[in-house]
């Protein structure tokens, strides 16, 4: 196994135990210094990630943006880098990395279950609009997962609800706004591809529903006045079909859709799984 390969293995127990770590020291109230030594060790995890993140980047020649396994990697980093600038923003007031180490962790976890082999990007997958697609989509992530952990806060009543609630409010507009990014930078390289911008498959079906879901919450929010916990459960509810929306389409069937979410599970389907005419022909 590679260096990259070992390390991504090891940071899934590492950061199960951090991130639990953390939750400990909430419930039990360790003092300061405890807090202190979680949040440093938080920092090592997400500085070991980047390490990860980066020697995936030099082997496969892309950024890990093909594949749940590569896909995992991003989100997991995206998630730890807009919970640790959040912090460092709120001069850490409210400690949440651990719960983004925890995420992140679960996320490595997933993305091991599948072939890590690095590919190459075929030249329709060479555009900048992809890379910008996906750097959009790994941040709407981040930003939804802190609106995520926010919403836990509140609901355990750990910290002023009355206090986190802007912060929540301010999560939620700016992940909506990052997944209409998500969205419409997508449909862009779809019309440059087919000529059409949407077709309704599975994965445009899922954004759309997922869109729409954190659209009508903020409307909620601003027009029938959804406050403090009841917004928070809601929150932490919608970031469940966010984890659907972007780690369980891979179990559609193959025809069901061109987004390619992992290599291995396209390359030994045949004509007949992909609908391309009939095979007696």
């Amino acid at each position: 196994m590679t260096l990259e390969a070992n390390l991504y293995l090891a940071l899934i127990p590492t950061g199960l135990v951090i991130g639990h770590l953390g939750i400990a020291v909430r419930i039990f109230r360790g003092g300061p210094s405890v807090e202190r030594f979680v949040r440093w060790l938080s920092l090592m995890w997400s500085a070991a990630l980047i390490i990860v993140w980066g020697l995936r980047a030099s082997i496969a020649g892309h950024m890990p943006l093909f594949g749940m396994y590569e896909s995992a990697l991003s989100l997991a980093l995206a998630t730890v880098i807009v919970a640790v600038c959040w912090e460092v923003l709120h001069q850490g007031r409210t400690i949440i990395t651990p719960l983004a180490v925890l995420i992140g962790a679960a996320l490595l976890s997933h993305g091991k279950t599948f072939d890590p082999t690095p590919f190459a990007l075929t030249i329709s997958e060479r555009s900048w609009v992809v890379d910008v697609h996906a750097v959009i989509a790994w941040l709407a992530f981040g930003v939804l997962a802190l609106s995520n952990f926010l919403a836990l806060r509140i609901v355990l009543g750990r910290t002023d609800g009355d206090d986190l609630e802007p912060h929540l409010v301010s999560s939620l507009r700016v992940g909506f706004l990052l997944l209409t990014g998500m969205i419409a930078s997508g449909s862009v390289y779809k019309f440059m591809l087919f000529g059409s911008p949407w077709s309704f498959d599975p994965v445009e079906s899922m954004a759309l529903v997922v869109w729409m879901a954190y659209a009508t919450l903020l409307h909620l929010h601003l027009f029938v006045g959804w406050r403090g916990k009841r917004l928070a459960r809601w929150t932490l509810g919608l970031f469940v079909l966010l984890v659907i929306s972007y780690r369980c389409l891979v179990y559609f069937p193959a025809w069901s859709t061109y987004h390619i979410f992992d290599m291995d599970r396209r390359i030994h389907v045949g004509p007949e799984q992909l609908r391309f005419g009939d095979e007696n022909q």
